[in-house]
């Protein structure tokens, strides 16, 4: 997941980060995750998840980004070339390789409920990514603030994108809609992104304020960016926020002494908890209110969970596949992605699904 934040802390793992991924792999088979036995993890009562691998663009790892309610998912792929990535739909059991703008890589980061596809590639000569909106076959680049990076994190059902540029001095929040982008700056720092639009073209992500002495989560609407704060530290970014408003990311707590994934809908934050090793993140709600992310173990290894209704659910690992996972997004059926490692401790695209 690339995210530009200041505080390199807050994001997930090295580990479970979007590597930047043609010829469409088949999935493997579908199979029940498996927690390990020596880390009993939270379950919430009743749920179940059965996870697919799903497979790469003829790459050694594969990163699920995003998932509509169709169950299409998007991610980034490593393909045959070395050292290069495509961004990827897969949908009806299959990948496919989105291509890019001229470059040598892509990425693909959101996906709304008519198909239409945000994300980032490269332009001709690898020394430029514009962020990018792909729809019928298409792929249209959609510039960026004047800077060599931008990228489109999120797409909502409008068609309207947000996500991050670079600017001649530093990166900004951007908004792609009308035909046009629009900066929408900072909380008085240097720095801003935005990682997630609903519906009501409200957006969230996370900022600096002035002298860049702390970074809180805000929401920007109308025009307007508002810091809904931390859990106590110095430091949050909000990740999505559902069409009810529902706000989730992450934040560190009091004295910046870790980081805990928060859920928040006016009013304080509320700290989701984590697993052992006292590190989550949230990375999506949907309608429902259901959150994944991922939260770290004792032993250091990271798996994708699930929150609702104040259960914590660990969603496990490929069943014989390393111990690592992560969860990026669910959608209102109540499907998950993400990713996880596989025996030989590559990361692949994942989707976790009631059986």
């Amino acid at each position: 997941m690339r995210i530009p934040w200041s505080w390199v802390a807050l994001t997930v793992p090295t580990s479970l980060l979007v590597a930047c991924g043609d010829q469409p792999s088949a999935p493997t088979a579908t199979q029940t995750a498996v927690l390990p036995t020596a880390r009993p993890a939270l379950v919430a009562a009743g749920r179940k998840f059965r996870v697919t691998d799903l497979g790469t663009l003829g790459g050694a790892t594969s990163y699920a980004q995003a998932i509509n309610d169709a169950g299409w998912v998007v991610g980034v792929s490593d393909i045959s070339q070395a050292g290069a990535s495509h961004a990827f739909l897969w949908k009806n059991g299959r990948m496919m390789d989105l291509g890019t703008l001229g470059g040598s890589s892509s990425t693909a980061l959101g996906i709304n409920d008519a198909g239409e596809i945000s994300g980032s590639s490269a332009l001709a000569g690898d020394s430029v990514w514009h962020a990018f909106r792909w729809r019928g076959g298409r792929m249209v680049d959609l510039g960026g603030l004047g800077g060599s990076y931008a990228e489109g994190f999120a797409i909502n059902d409008a068609g309207d994108v947000t996500g991050y540029a670079a600017g001649p001095g530093s990166g900004h929040a951007a908004l792609w809609r009308h035909g046009g982008v629009t900066d929408l700056g900072t909380l008085g720092g240097s720095l801003s992104w935005s990682n997630g639009i609903n519906n009501s073209d409200v957006v969230v992500g996370g900022a600096t304020v002035a002298g860049d002495v702390s970074q809180p989560a805000f929401v920007w609407k109308r025009g307007v960016m508002t810091s809904i704060g931390t859990l106590g530290g110095s430091f949050g970014g909000a990740s999505h926020i559902n069409d009810a408003g529902w706000v989730v990311g992450g934040s560190t707590t009091a004295g910046d002494a870790t980081t805990h994934a928060f859920l928040w809908h006016g009013g304080p934050m509320r700290d989701l908890g984590a697993l052992s090793g006292d590190y989550s993140f949230a990375q999506g709600i949907n309608d429902a209110g259901e959150v994944v992310g991922g939260s770290c173990l004792a032993d250091g290894a990271c798996h994708a969970v699930l929150w609702y209704n104040g259960a914590l659910t660990d969603l496990g690992i490929f069943p014989r596949g390393g111990d690592g996972s992560w969860a990026q997004a669910i959608n209102n059926r109540g499907q998950i992605v993400g990713n996880a490692k596989t025996a030989t401790g590559q990361d692949h695209a994942a989707l976790w699904a009631a059986p």
